[in-house]
């Protein structure tokens, strides 16, 4: 929103190590921000997606101070980093030998009829390996995104730590989703206390339905 700065407390519902301000949220499906803004430049403002083509398309809202009636302004922002604003890259993190490590290689295949196809380890969805976990056990998931595509990858009905972001050692930021940007790897850490049924998969509805997806299982 031009004039206007959002100060971000939490992401998927839980807080950062650090509240920071910053002109700009990037979102992946299902990812949530809970950011607070000052109301202190009166006018009439387009709150909206960055994009000029999904902004006109409609994904915008006009915000209007009390008592103004102009035409809504609008301002592109800056190219910016963002979740590694949140990153806290000085903490130490835990041992990794107190976590099991999950590998997860993220590939795409044209399929029949040059419908594109997703793996998780050389498998799709339902022929694949569920991620199998103990109760209260530590386990460390390594997302290595070997596609040309973002992947806003969720771990259902918990939350994870994460401890290494496009190469950089991270903590202190806790989420259910992540983005693994195209062609990087993302670490995250959890611990398996919720036992159940677990969902493991991309929110691009169309990668999950051509295979994106697993389930995780507990063994206990």
């Amino acid at each position: 929103m031009p004039g206007h700065r959002f100060k971000v407390v939490s992401l998927d519902g839980n807080a950062v190590p650090v509240p920071r301000e910053v002109d700009t949220i990037e979102m992946g499906p299902a990812e949530r921000v809970d950011a607070v803004v000052m109301m202190n430049e009166p006018g009439v403002w387009t709150l909206g997606e960055a994009n000029d083509q999904m902004r006109n398309a409609g994904l915008g809202i006009v915000v209007e101070y009390a008592n103004r009636s102009e035409t809504p302004r609008w301002a592109a922002p800056a190219n910016t980093s963002w979740i590694t604003r949140f990153l806290d890259t000085m903490r130490r993190l835990p041992n990794p030998r107190a976590a099991s490590c999950h590998s997860s290689s993220l590939k795409k295949f044209a399929g029949h009829n040059w419908v594109d196809n997703w793996t998780i380890n050389g498998k799709s969805f339902p022929k694949i390996d569920p991620i199998r976990v103990h109760s209260n056990g530590r386990y460390r998931l390594r997302l290595d995104n070997q596609s040309d595509e973002a992947h806003p990858v969720h771990l259902h009905r918990h939350s994870f730590e994460l401890t290494r972001f496009a190469g950089k050692a991270t903590a202190g930021v806790w989420k259910d989703v992540v983005v693994v940007p195209a062609r990087k790897q993302v670490e995250v850490d959890f611990t398996a206390d919720n036992p159940g049924p677990t969902l493991f998969h991309c929110h691009q509805q169309l990668h999950m339905d051509y295979g994106f997806m697993t389930m995780m299982q507990y063994e206990d």
